[in-house]
């Protein structure tokens, strides 16, 4: 009898492990799910194609401080005459979830998604397209929110048809640039 109950524990242990897995039990806060992305979709700033061109089921982040719930931001990038919009989304990995600002132009009346840029800390507190160094060229400038540590600075130009970053700070309080 204590033999036939070892072989039956045996295989029932094997198989919980078979189907209950290996990886460490989710959280609850990863559990949670923001309903911006829902009222972004619906939102009608957002062109359908922006939406189209974003990873599946990215979330779209607004800033904390500035646009009032706009979540495209527009401006002249580049120099041409044509504004380029920039929307800041969160991505979920098998890690967590990662920030990044994505840059689209416009080419023959349809959208174009050109570049993106890796964000970091827990949210966006700052998107604008503005001259902040006052050499006539406007850069896009990324405020990310760092919990107690404050906020972090990006500034990026528009160089050699692409992004390059400029600076990286970090800054306590609001941001005062216009």
């Amino acid at each position: 009898m204590p033999r036939k109950f070892l072989g039956t524990k045996i295989v029932s242990t094997i198989i919980l492990l078979l189907f209950g897995g290996c990886e460490i039990p989710t959280t609850s806060t990863e559990l949670i799910e923001s309903p911006l992305p829902e009222e972004s979709l619906q939102n009608k700033d957002i062109c359908p194609d922006f939406i189209k061109m974003l990873p599946y089921k990215a979330q779209i982040v607004s800033s904390m401080e500035e646009n009032k719930g706009n979540v495209v931001s527009f401006g002249d990038l580049d120099g041409d005459g044509i504004d380029e919009a920039i929307i800041v989304y969160e991505e979920k990995n098998k890690t967590g979830k990662k920030l990044k600002a994505a840059l689209f132009k416009k080419h023959q009346e349809e959208w174009r998604k050109v570049t993106e840029v890796d964000g970091f800390g827990y949210g966006l507190a700052y998107v604008g397209i503005l001259d902040i160094n006052y050499d006539g060229r406007p850069e896009l400038v990324l405020g990310w929110s760092l919990g107690k540590a404050g906020n972090g600075l990006d500034v990026y130009g528009w160089r050699d048809d692409k992004l390059k970053l400029l600076s990286k700070k970090v800054y306590q309080g609001k941001l005062d640039l216009e």
